[in-house]
Parts: structure tokens; sequence; C-alpha cells
């Protein structure tokens, strides 16, 4: 399934299975590769990194790989890029933040109207240094 060491590219099948293992399975996804890559992949579009915003709350998207970054841009027919974080300073720097700003993070969405896996910025610091 996913690769076990860092990989620059995924092929089809891998990024196809990818996308249908469960919320918590690509939480889990994300943890351990960011972990391994010492990055993460956010979707920057033209003012900005992308959210989802709902009633309540504001969510950013994060991702363990850039392909699977750019599968949900075209999924989702986003007009945006792959951007990489280093873990270090997403920790460092983002987490702090987006706890601050009541930011929520969304684990590896696939599409909009899927199941997904959403941790507060602590937690997902807490799962980090576990």
């Amino acid at each position: 399934m996913f690769p076990e060491t860092i990989s620059e590219k995924l092929s089809d099948a891998v990024i196809e299975q990818a996308m249908k293992l469960t919320a918590e399975d690509r939480q889990e996804l994300v943890v351990s590769y960011a972990e391994k890559s010492k990055e993460l992949w956010l979707v920057q579009g033209a003012e900005g990194f992308v959210m989802f915003e709902g009633e309540q709350q504001v969510q950013l998207p994060i991702f363990p790989h850039k392909d699977l970054t750019d599968t949900f841009i075209s999924m989702n027919g986003i007009e945006g890029q792959s951007v990489s974080i280093t873990l270090d300073e997403f920790k460092s720097t983002w987490l702090p933040g987006l706890e601050k700003n009541g930011v929520e993070l969304v684990m590896f969405p696939t599409t909009s109207d899927a199941e997904n896996l959403v941790m507060t910025a602590n937690d997902l610091l807490a799962a980090f240094d576990n």
C-alpha cells in the first residue's frame, strides 16, 4: 500500500488506495508519513491557503504527500497548487497560530462530502509528539 520509505512520486494504484482509506486511516497516514518525510502539504489558492468554512468553524486541509494534494485539487475543481511546509515549521509556527485563531485541521480530506477527520492544532501536535 503506502510506501514505507519516502517516495517522491506515488503510483496511480497507491493514490487510488489512499483515497479510499477511512477517515481514521487517512489521519494516521498524515501523522506517520509526515514524521518520515518531515513535511506536510497544503493547498494554496490565489488568495491564500484553501480553507473549509462552515457556519461556526474554519478548517485547514492538510495532506501527507504532494500527489495526494494534487489529486484532491483536481477531484474538487480547486484552482490552486500544492505547497509543502516543513514539519518543524508547521509544529513551531503554524500549529500555535492555528490554535490561537481557532482553526481546526482536516486530515487528508478526499472530497468535501466524504467523512473527514478533524483535529485541533493541540491534538495534532500531541499526535506528532507521541
